[in-house]
């Protein structure tokens, strides 16, 4: 699922960008790099996940405890670089949303919500697993109401 998400991440922050380049060049410049990097290790974290299960069934017949071990290791390499820490998420949607109230693109209230989604996905520097949650349902909500306002303005 990380890597699907990432390619359809790619294409929406390049989708963003152009939309807002116009009026916010510099700060859509910038929420796009922070959310091409976020591309990567989306893509990066589904990708270790993917091939550290393959190993870890593997070895989970023969020797469950190493099995257990590996998947401890990747575990700890996945939330690392996205799995539990949504900073660069936040950093994107953050700036995007500073760039969209600067140039009047969407509505208030959705860019609203982005300040607030981004500013919980840099709060998950600190290891609480309710400020994830509150990062991942936040953002579900924004993604549907970004999606449903792309879609009605662009019909």
């Amino acid at each position: 699922m990380y890597v699907v998400f990432g390619i359809i991440l790619a294409v929406l922050v390049l989708a963003l960008h152009e939309r807002l380049k116009g009026n916010a060049a510099a700060l859509s410049q910038t929420a796009s790099i922070f959310g091409l990097i976020w591309v990567g290790l989306v893509i990066a974290c589904g990708m270790i996940s993917n091939i550290g299960l393959r190993s870890v069934i593997e070895l989970s017949g023969k020797e469950p405890e190493q099995a257990r071990s590996v998947w401890l290791a990747i575990d700890s390499v996945t939330e690392g670089i996205g799995g539990g820490n949504e900073i660069v998420g936040g950093l994107w949607v953050l700036l995007l949303s500073i760039a969209a109230l600067k140039s009047n693109a969407f509505c208030k209230k959705l860019n609203y919500l982005g300040l607030f989604v981004g500013v919980a996905g840099i709060f998950t520097v600190y290891p609480a697993d309710i400020l994830t949650e509150i990062f991942g349902l936040s953002q579900i909500i924004w993604f549907s109401w970004l999606g449903y306002i792309m879609l009605v303005e662009s019909s």
